[in-house]
């Protein structure tokens, strides 16, 4: 509402104003002694508010209406919210997702191995968000997408977690994309980038893209510091790229690459802060990003449980993609 906005104007410059007079205070009393003052932060109740009226309480407890686009979704609570089973398909490799960064890593690796699955788009949105299934709160308790059920043992092994799940399928396929463990240095350096993907994704995604992009407000200090950190991993990555085709070097991709670029990407594509964050500053990233994006199964991976004109919403076979190629043609020839 106005007023929010305008409250929220009102604090933040508030705000500003106070850091400075503590800076200002802090360099006067430096000045005069060797002794370094830290302020340390106020209690709740002597903090200003956004909006001002809002009191921290003792016990929280959720809004009445949380608002953004993921506001009726969320839940401080676990487990099932309707009772439906997943949807099963011929192969032993079973994908629950959606296109989104997380779900990407995925659908990349799977056909960038060449491997068969079953992939069914999961809607995380809407009255019945299918991630809060019976049958999906069984594979993943978590309620996330990505999961993919192994059909190929029995039980059927469930795997969650999206880094877990790229690590799953690289070693039991052999892949190309996970350095053995004979090579240590460069399977540890590729675990250290898909981890330090999977510590940083949240500040671009819950971060940096719900506050730029989904909050129903835009707050300064927020999109001030998940930007600030959103750039800051930019830098790290770019920095790690110099001389570099792939993130671990050499001339092949890793999985630690296929974790981190739909991340990157969505900053873009997702969130339309291409400008916003610089990203073509970043010289070493954009033509990694380049690099990655020209690859055929990454192309493929990308268009999994999308929901462009060219996407495969699910996908049980290589077929699958011509036969969308072909309805988006005739689609584009009828207008």
């Amino acid at each position: 509402s106005s007023s929010y906005y305008a409250a929220a104007s009102s604090s933040s410059s508030s705000l500003r104003s106070r850091r400075r007079v503590a800076s200002s205070s802090s360099s006067s009393s430096s000045s005069s002694s060797s002794v370094t003052v830290v302020a340390m932060a106020p209690k709740h109740d002597a903090k200003e508010s956004l909006p001002a009226a809002y009191k921290v309480p003792e016990v929280w407890a959720p809004a009445a209406a949380l608002g953004g686009v993921f506001g009726a979704v969320n839940a401080p609570t676990a487990g099932a919210r309707y009772e439906k089973e997943l949807s099963v398909g011929d192969h032993p490799l079973q994908l629950y997702s959606l296109g989104t960064p997380n779900g990407h890593k995925v659908t990349i690796l799977l056909e960038e191995l060449g491997v068969d699955y079953d992939a069914w788009q999961i809607q995380i949105m809407g009255e019945q968000p299918g991630q809060f299934s019976s049958g999906f709160v069984g594979a993943n308790p978590n309620s996330k997408i990505p999961v993919m059920m192994d059909h190929s043992v029995s039980p059927p092994l469930r795997v969650f977690e999206s880094a877990h799940i790229l690590l799953y399928l690289a070693e039991k396929h052999g892949s190309q994309f996970l350095p053995p463990v004979s090579d240590l240095a460069r399977r540890t350096e590729c675990m250290n980038w898909l981890f330090w993907q999977a510590g940083t994704a949240p500040y671009i995604g819950g971060g940096f893209g719900h506050f730029y992009n989904y909050a129903p407000v835009n707050i300064e200090y927020c999109i001030d510091r998940f930007t600030m950190e959103t750039k800051r991993q930019l830098d790290v990555l770019d920095k790690q790229l110099a001389g570099r085709d792939y993130v671990c070097g050499g001339d092949q991709p890793t999985i630690a690459d296929f974790a981190i670029f739909p991340w990157i990407r969505c900053i873009d594509v997702f969130y339309g802060a291409k400008e916003f964050v610089q990203m073509d500053s970043y010289v070493n990233v954009t033509r990694w990003c380049a690099l990655l994006n020209a690859r055929p199964g990454v192309q493929r991976g990308l268009r999994v449980n999308g929901w462009s004109d060219d996407a495969v919403r699910d996908r049980h076979s290589p077929a699958d993609f011509d036969v969308v190629a072909v309805t988006a043609e005739k689609k584009e020839g009828d207008l």
